[in-house]
């Protein structure tokens, strides 16, 4: 297809929507998702590289129930998406790039479908639409509680059809530097945990989101923030790492780490938040109610729980009843089940938990950062769509908007460099039966959760944030130390990350002069 000088070749760090839509877009755009007589003769060829360090179906994409927002009932418009955007968001959005998104997510709903994505329809065959927190109308396109999978499902179709874009299955560690530029990632196969250098024109940080930082979040195992360290490592600024969203109803099961999601639309669908005694949470809380924006409803809950004592309240399904449950709903359903309450008849216990970084790397409406070379998506990146707290089932629309104009961003701009050639920089160290470190990573880990949700959680204050990062800085000393010992296993790499991550939300909440949407410090008003 032409000499290695004219090849633009991408890597993208995370297998999820975002990096997947990117993928996509940019060998669409290219012109080499087409026959070969339609293409551009100008078209400059595209490889592409997807480094994932575990498959799609472990990521926040495909473990998203609720939906897309999109303008696409009669009564909606583009003006009221905007405005409950930035309502939730405080007005700490970026005005432009919210237009931007809620503008085309009509497209981004055609698009999918005419790739075979399948929304649920109501009576009429029209895309049926829910409601949920901080939205005033029912914008939300779902299918069934598996909306993030139905459209993985239609990216991953595409990415295997194309000859352009190769899944490459190792974990990246860090971004590689030169003259002001990313150059590439440093990478570790997880079999063999031997490290390459992989060069590209071009890097995309889709690394997803960082729950796994609180004690109980709604994210899988692998959301420890890997691209937000991996950019602040390199120098480069972040954003709004102060607003974590946490999810008002996530199972409560008295254990910790990764707690199964009750989604919103359950909410929407008719079910009610009740208090320890059976009284209505939200009565008189928010003129929403149960429907308010996360972080009120979260913190509701939260403080309820403190005052009373108890580890969960409670979600009444009894309004929806079973069978329409199990219709709408079947994979809360079928966990439910197993969990031996039966929605639609039984209340579901339930608590708060980590679901959403609303900041992340700073970028513009384009996914780029201020690191030539570097973009970031998705969840990992703060593009200004959020602000201060996440309207509900904004990320998967945002998730497929801004890859668009990134890839376009990219093949407008690319360097026509040639970049290096990868090359393997040997087996680093791990620590084995004759090489031990003095760190217990699984140890660390467990109290560096433990702080974050404590103090760095739903209710903050300056004294406890100021304990968070005295105790967040030793277990920062505590995982360098075991680094420069030659540690350079899986879980050393993610509780550096975690590290980095956790230093960064506190340092951002103690710079915040006000209490914002999801940043909420006693004696501090908004």
């Amino acid at each position: 297809m032409g000499r290695d000088d004219q090849w633009l070749d991408v890597i993208v760090v995370g297998g999820g929507i975002a990096g997947m839509a990117y993928a996509t877009q940019l060998v669409e755009q290219a012109g080499f998702a087409r026959p070969e007589p339609l293409r551009r003769r100008s078209a400059r060829p595209v490889r592409v590289r997807i480094i994932a360090k575990e498959a799609v179906s472990g990521s926040n994409s495909f473990a998203a129930q609720g939906g897309m927002a999109a303008v696409l009932h009669p009564a909606d418009s583009t003006a009221s998406h905007v405005r409950d955007t930035l309502t939730v968001g405080e007005g700490r959005n970026d005005p432009a790039v919210v237009r931007r998104v809620v503008r085309e997510g009509p497209a981004m709903v055609r698009a999918l479908t005419g790739m075979g994505a399948v929304f649920d329809a109501d009576a009429t065959g029209r895309i049926a639409l829910a409601r949920e927190g901080g939205h005033t109308i029912a914008r939300v396109v779902h299918h069934l509680d598996r909306t993030g999978a139905e459209i993985v499902r239609v990216l991953q179709e595409r990415v295997r059809a194309s000859p352009c874009i190769t899944v490459i299955d190792e974990q990246a560690v860090d971004l590689l530097v030169d003259g002001g530029r990313c150059i590439g990632v440093r990478t570790r196969d997880p079999l063999t945990g031997i490290w390459t250098d992989r060069f590209a024109h071009v890097v995309v940080l889709a690394t997803g989101g960082a729950g796994q930082v609180y004690l109980h979040t709604t994210n899988p195992p692998g959301a420890t923030g890997d691209g937000i360290a991996m950019a602040a490592r390199a120098g480069v600024p972040l954003k709004d790492m102060a607003f974590v969203q946490f999810h008002p109803t996530a199972l409560y099961t008295g254990g910790t780490g990764t707690a199964f999601l009750i989604s919103e639309a359950v909410r929407g669908a008719g079910a009610v938040l009740l208090r320890a005694d059976g009284r209505p949470l939200m009565a008189g809380v928010h003129p929403q109610g149960d429907l308010a924006p996360r972080n009120v409803v979260a913190r509701t809950i939260a403080r309820v729980m403190a005052r009373s004592r108890v580890p969960h309240v409670w979600l009444d399904t009894s309004p929806i009843g079973a069978e329409r449950f199990a219709r709408e709903f079947p994979a809360i359903n079928a966990h439910c089940l197993e969990q031996g309450i039966t929605p639609g008849r039984d209340r579901i216990p339930v608590m708060p938990a980590a679901h959403y970084l609303c900041g992340g790397i700073r970028t513009d409406g384009t996914g780029r950062t201020t690191l030539k070379g570097l973009l970031a998506l998705g969840e990992c990146a703060c593009s200004g769509l959020h602000g201060a707290d996440r309207l509900a089932s904004n990320s998967l629309l945002e998730a497929l908007v801004i890859p668009r104009h990134a890839a376009a961003h990219t093949l407008r701009t690319a360097s026509k460099r040639v970049p290096g050639a990868d090359r393997p920089v040997g087996e680093q160290a791990v620590p084995g039966k004759d090489h031990h470190t003095s760190v217990d990573h699984d140890a660390v880990m467990d109290a560096l959760r433990r702080t974050m949700t404590r103090h760095a959680g739903i209710l903050r204050s300056e004294h406890g944030l100021h304990q968070a990062l005295r105790r967040i800085e030793r277990a920062g000393m505590d995982a360098e130390r075991a680094w420069a010992q030659g540690d350079r296993s899986a879980g050393m790499i993610a509780l550096r990350n975690m590290v980095a991550v956790s230093r960064s939300i506190v340092l951002a909440a103690l710079a915040e002069p006000f209490s914002a949407g999801t940043h909420w410090v006693s004696g501090v008003r908004g």
